[in-house]
Formats: C-alpha cells, structure tokens, sequence
C-alpha cells in the first residue's frame, strides 16, 4: 500500500507539471519546468573472500541495473522569479526484481536582493557536489558514488533552514538542519532526542577558474533514561573540511580535505552501507557509560580532462577512523584504520541528452583494528548509459 501510494502521489506531481507547463505556453505567468534522467549500469562486481557471506570464496556477480541517481523533478518559478521550488523523486530498479521510489528533493526558495532563504528537503554548502568526484557506477548494487564515505564527505539531502548571501566573488551560508538525519548510536532503552538542529556554516570564494568554500558542521544529540552512574548522556559530532576546485581550459582539479569526530552519525551522505562492515565513525560507550569519540580524517582528489565530446577522469579517497578506547580498553589490536578506493571513468556525450560512461571502481576495506586481518577488496567495473531529458 505504501508503496502505490508513493507511485500515485508521484503521478499527480507529473499531472499537475504537465498542466501547468501548458498554461504557461498559453499565458505568461508562473513557470514549471518538468525534468528527469534515467541512467542504467551494466557490469559486474568483484567481492575479495573477506567482503563475501561465505568467507572462503572470491564473487564475481554481473549485474543490470537502473540506478539509484535516476530521477523525475519539476521545478517551479513565480512570475517575478522571486521564489519558486525543486520536487524530485528518484526511481530505481535493481536485483531480486526490486523496484523503489523515493524522495530526493522537496524545497522552495525566496531572493531578494543579495540574499536568499532555501527551505525543505536538500543538500548544503558543507559537503557541495561541485567538489565531488565523477564517479557513478554502482550505487544500486553496492552505494558506491563519488567516493562518498571513502574519502569524500557528502552532507547528504536533509530537512532544513538556511541562509544565503552573495556578493561578487564572496558568499555565506548557515543553516539549521535536522539533527541525526543520517545515523546515530542508539542505546536500548532511552530515549534520544537534540535541544539543539545542527547547525552548518559555509564560506564561498571564487575568482576564475578557483573556487573553495571552507564549511563547519555541529550537532549533539542527548539521552534519556541512561543507566544511573554512567558518565555520558550526550555525545557531539562535529566536521571541518577545506575543498577547492580549479579549472584552467580543459583541466580540473577537486580536492576535499576533512577532519571531525562521530561524524557518521550527521554526514554519511546518505550511503552508510558503501562501507560494508568496515568500522563506524561513530562514538564508543564503554560499560561504566564513559564515551570515546571517533575521530577521522580524509580527502579526496580528482582530476578531470575533456577531449571534445569525451572526459577522463581519475580519483583517489582515502578515509582514516582513530578511536583509543579500541585498544587501550576493549582489547583491539590497534587503535586506528585506514580505507583507499580508486576510480577512473571516460563518459562521453553521444548527444547533449545522451552519455555514455564507461567506469572502474577499486576498493581497499583495509586492515581490522580489532584482529589485524585484511578485511578485503570490492571491484566495480561496467558502462552506465545516461539519458537526460
């Protein structure tokens, strides 16, 4: 039933786009603007023993998939182009006949003068996109995506309120976001709750072909009804990164830097399970309740050159996860963990509607701090066809 609700409710989102599209070719007025792209992977996926169910045997499976960027959105204007809004609704269909539709964006906007208010469901400044590595085969099989959780931090699509201002080359950013809108660490019993949203600042800069824009990321989350005599209730996440873009002719260089504490919990871009079983950057409770922040570092780099209709682009991610209570109190090996991928992928535009991308993705899950056993390796490698309309 939830399901054919959301597929009716996605109709009548296309009903009303496609009716009012036809007014507005009849009378001048508010715009609605109907959108959509469909993008299907073909290839295999390679699983090392260690990342299998089975444990013993390498996996090898092929796969044809409709992937989970594909989407249909509309985007409305007022007359005055003042404020207008994004709904967007992604579709997907994957293994085991398994077909979903789902929420991407739901937002609306108001401008005046330098200034702009953005409310609803989106991503931010903190964690852009534009500094994010090209890099889309495989997310409905495995969530891999622009090194997302490998290196580069996505802030993810999340309900929210934010402030913009734009001058020139300079902007600024802050915004209340829904806290724990990823993940968080639960504890049986209480009850988890925030007296505060996360909040999520962000400067911009550019001048060129650079552009950075430095951001920092808060949130705390509390507990009630914790055993009498533990040491923490609460526990906070927050993340500082530094990406910059540079584009100089046909070149360009991304690169992210990052570093924070639990911040899986707030900035998982939406793609938790791409890391698998691999550690969490999420706080540890001791039994006496006592709490050891996860703390991590990362980055991502990518580089991109275009040939006329083609581009090649290559890309590192590499994701360092410290915590002392590993060793020094719960008897792990070591106290930290480290986690690579690579990627190179050569999409080229058949027509400006039509792309076809060509992608191989490797994946170094690294050494188990508990055991310090090598915890394997994943391959992607296929063609993902794009249509965009």
């Amino acid at each position: 039933m939830k399901k054919l609700f959301t597929v009716l409710a996605a109709a009548l989102i296309l009903a009303v786009l496609a009716g009012s599209a036809w007014a507005q070719a009849t009378e001048p007025g508010p715009s609605a603007v109907l959108g959509g792209r469909i993008w299907t992977d073909i290839g295999y996926q390679g699983l090392s023993k260690e990342q299998t169910t089975n444990r013993r045997d390498d996996v090898t499976t092929a796969l044809v998939q409709v992937s989970g960027h594909s989407y249909i959105n509309g985007r409305f204007t007022s007359a005055d182009k003042t404020t207008g809004g994004l709904v967007e609704i992604n579709v997907v269909a994957k293994a085991n006949d398994t077909e979903i539709v789902g929420l991407r964006y739901a937002y609306g906007w108001w401008k005046v003068g330098n200034c702009q208010l953005v409310a609803g469901q989106t991503d931010g400044w903190l964690g852009s996109l534009a500094y994010g590595p090209l890099t889309f085969f495989g997310v409905s099989q495995s969530q891999k995506t622009g090194l997302t959780n490998w290196g580069f931090i996505y802030s993810s699509r999340s309900p929210q309120v934010r402030f913009e201002w734009r001058s020139g080359n300079f902007g600024f950013s802050v915004a209340a976001v829904q806290p724990a809108a990823e993940q968080a660490t639960t504890i049986a019993g209480t009850d988890m709750y925030a007296n505060l949203p996360r909040f999520d600042v962000a400067a911009e800069f550019k001048a060129g072909g650079f552009m950075t824009t430095p951001a920092f990321g808060w949130s705390q989350l509390n507990y009630q009804g914790v055993t009498s005599g533990w040491a923490d209730d609460s526990y906070q996440t927050w993340i500082a990164m530094l990406p910059f873009k540079y584009t100089v002719g046909p070149f360009t260089a991304k690169v992210q830097l990052h570093t924070g504490i639990n911040t899986e919990a707030e900035y998982a871009g939406e793609l938790p399970n791409a890391i698998g079983s691999a550690p969490r950057i999420l706080p540890v409770f001791s039994a006496t309740g006592k709490l050891y922040d996860t703390k991590e570092t990362g980055g991502s780099i990518a580089l991109e050159y275009k040939v006329g209709a083609l581009m090649i682009t290559a890309g590192y991610g590499q994701q360092r996860i410290e915590n002392d209570f590993w060793k020094a109190s719960n008897g792990y090996r070591n106290d930290s963990y480290d986690r690579r991928a690579w990627f190179l992928a050569m999409p080229y535009a058949v027509t400006k509607n039509f792309t076809v991308d060509p992608e191989v993705g490797y994946y170094m899950y690294g050494d188990s701090p508990q055991t310090g056993a090598d915890m394997g390796t994943e391959w992607l490698a296929g063609v993902q066809f794009k249509f965009l309309f």
